[in-house]
């Protein structure tokens, strides 16, 4: 035997002696070929060393001569081998000669002595002819082998059936950047809707490509290549930058489209530049922190975490929400639930459709939910279609839900309707002067008092009388108001309040619901004020808000949101940002609305003016527009706060 076309190692022929075969062959004569790569090789030379992994790469050489021996074997180099069939074989034979491979590399056939998980991914060429270059068909089947690999490991692939999508790829790969500078990229928003009061929880970016007037593919047709050469890292750039630009347009328009769900891959997330990146836009743009969700795709997590999950901790500390989506195409991302304290956890909407259709699936399902909500974790599910699954999902627990059952992706124009829609709010607000009486300045409202000696007197101006609390024991001397002053799930309350006692824990402002509760104290045990949401039925279901205690005998504007589709509180004293806490519960339906006190706590003593419900989301600039028209009606009582709006707010 010539030993010169023979591989030193496995015996194999070599890549020389392939070309050599090839120019061999009768013209026009048809051939099949195979590649394989091993699944997880490097693994076996960093925990075992080298020699250990020659000892597998002959085990395998073995495998291949064995399954075809007919066949010429070849060893490429490393852990790549190609197998050349001449003459009459159906595809149906290679197929199972692929699959025989494959079963006997997996079940370690000569090497049961390594514990790492070795497979083999296969890429099959059937039925070509002899013309052209080698190179084109050492291609075309490591093309089909990278597809298996891509898509699973342990598994064949035959070039045949992928070819279209593989040549779309290569197309894709040609215009990418020059798609990018003429704008044929295009975000859509996908209506995350809550389980619970089937209410826009948050806004998911889909990412489409309109590759022409009738070509228009969907982020999971281009994204796993873009991750896969690189591109992904300026189109990711290109995307944030563009939500956080529709951001500052609902800004100034004073509309809410909710939290917004951005996906960021691996190699952006690897970025160190990511950080400061985000600082300038936030800066340029004005978004918040809290206004973003960054989602991790479960297939960013591969080898080397460590590096990802300092960038993933990093972001967390600069106030953004850590989510996992596609949760379920591999469950590479298990082990890190606990360990990154993540926000939330999207289900992929293939592994939901193949597990809610039979009953151990639901049961699994249900486990999972549990898991999620144990680790405080919100869990979605994208992907719903029937009624039947949402009813199920939500049953089990699932904080919020998507898929075509509400809405498919929306451009936005489109998207700004449908918010609009679900926010349902109209700029209606609620006054109460307590001009001597506890009706509302348009006579639709009216509270009463529970108790003695709450007296009206003079309030924060010329304009607005106050409501005195003498005190008391828990709900004692207290002002009832209707529920419908909080009638919208999403709301902006503002009042003044000049507290004359710093009695810790109690509520100046206190409204209960079914099964939760949210309230405002002017002063808690550590020299802060709090505002709370309350979840009943979780013993460790508080949601805080801390900041400055409010000065005895001093009046002080404080002005609490809630948004409802976001999720989120914010406070605000005296027209500046003060907190915020996200990932709330929901607040379906106001029961009953008390000041002065609520029915855990003693009451509060001091005085209460310039109370206003609006039944939406006031932003920011807003809040400290109407602290400054406070401060400027005749008689103001309080103390002014001098502040530029770019400043410190």
């Amino acid at each position: 035997m010539d030993s010169s076309n023979r591989d030193y190692l496995t015996g194999l022929y070599t890549r020389q002696e392939l070309y050599r075969l090839y120019q061999s062959m009768e013209s026009g004569s048809c051939f099949h070929f195979m590649f394989l790569d091993i699944d997880n090789f490097k693994n076996v030379n960093d925990v075992y060393g080298h020699n250990t992994g020659d000892l597998l790469l002959k085990a395998v050489a073995r495998i291949l001569k064995d399954s075809a021996p007919t066949s010429f074997a070849i060893r490429l180099g490393g852990d790549e081998f190609v197998m050349l069939f001449t003459g009459s074989h159906s595809r149906e034979q290679l197929c199972e000669i692929a699959e025989n491979i494959i079963s006997r590399i997996t079940a370690k056939e000569g090497f049961a002595h390594i514990s790492t998980y070795i497979s083999a991914s296969v890429g099959i060429l059937y039925h070509e002819t002899v013309s052209g270059s080698l190179d084109d068909i050492l291609l075309k089947s490591d093309m089909a082998m990278y597809y298996a690999k891509s898509h699973g490991k342990g598994q064949y692939i035959v070039f045949n059936d992928i070819a279209k999508s593989v040549f779309s790829e290569i197309e894709m790969e040609q215009k990418q950047t020059l798609a990018l500078e003429n704008g044929e990229f295009e975000i859509r928003y996908l209506p995350i809707i809550s389980a619970q009061t089937s209410r826009l929880r948050l806004s998911q970016v889909r990412l489409y490509w309109k590759m022409s007037e009738h070509t228009i593919k969907s982020q999971e047709e281009f994204l796993p290549l873009f991750e896969k050469n690189g591109f992904i890292r300026q189109l990711d750039n290109w995307v944030i930058q563009t939500v956080f630009s529709h951001l500052a347009k609902y800004h100034e328009a004073s509309e809410h489209i909710g939290k917004v769900g951005l996906r960021i891959s691996r190699h952006s997330l690897l970025d160190t530049k990511l950080p400061d990146m985000l600082i300038s836009l936030m800066y340029t743009y004005r978004v918040e922190p809290y206004e973003i969700d960054f989602q991790i795709p479960e297939s960013a997590f591969t080898r080397g975490n460590r590096e990802l999950i300092k960038a993933m901790q990093k972001l967390k500390e600069m106030g953004f929400s850590i989510s996992v989506i596609g949760v379920g195409s591999d469950f590479k991302s298990l082990i890190y639930w606990d360990k990154l304290a993540l926000d939330s956890i999207i289900f992929d909407s293939d592994y939901l459709k193949n597990t809610l259709s039979s009953g151990r699936g639901r049961q699994i399902i249900k486990t999972l939910l549990s898991m999620g909500r144990e680790l405080k974790m919100l869990v979605m599910a994208d992907g719903i279609t029937t009624k039947e699954d949402v009813l199920f999902l939500g049953g089990c627990g699932c904080n919020a839900i998507s898929g075509p059952y509400y809405s498919e992706p929306l451009d936005l124009k489109h998207y700004q309707d449908y918010v609009k829609d679900k926010i349902n709010h109209n700029d209606e607000k609620t006054e109460f002067h307590f001009a001597n009486n506890l009706s509302s300045s348009d006579n639709a409202l009216c509270g009463k008092i529970i108790g003695s000696n709450i007296q009206f007197m003079d309030g924060i101006s010329n304009n607005w009388g106050s409501l005195f609390f003498p005190g008391g024991s828990f709900g004692e001397n207290v002002v009832e108001l209707p529920p419908a002053a909080l009638a919208e799930p999403s709301f902006t309350v503002c009042l003044w309040l000049k507290p004359l006692k710093s009695t810790s824990w109690t509520s100046a402002f206190y409204a209960r619901y079914k099964n939760s509760f949210c309230s405002f104290s002017p002063y808690v045990i550590g020299g802060h004020n709090i505002y709370r949401i309350s979840e009943d039925t979780d013993a460790n279901g508080f949601h805080d808000i801390l900041s400055r205690q409010l000065h005895e005998k001093e009046w002080t504007f404080v002005c609490i949101t809630y948004d409802d589709a976001a999720a989120i509180s914010r406070t605000y004293i005296n027209g500046r940002k003060a907190g915020y806490c996200s990932d709330l519960p929901a607040l379906p339906a106001c029961r009953q609305i008390l000041l002065g006190g609520d029915p855990f706590q003693p009451s509060y003593e001091g005085y209460l003016s310039g109370l206003i419900f609006f039944n939406y989301i006031k932003s920011e600039e807003e809040i400290a527009e109407l602290y400054q028209s406070f401060c400027n009606e005749p008689g103001f009582a309080g103390k002014k706060e001098e502040f530029w709006l770019d400043g410190d707010l």
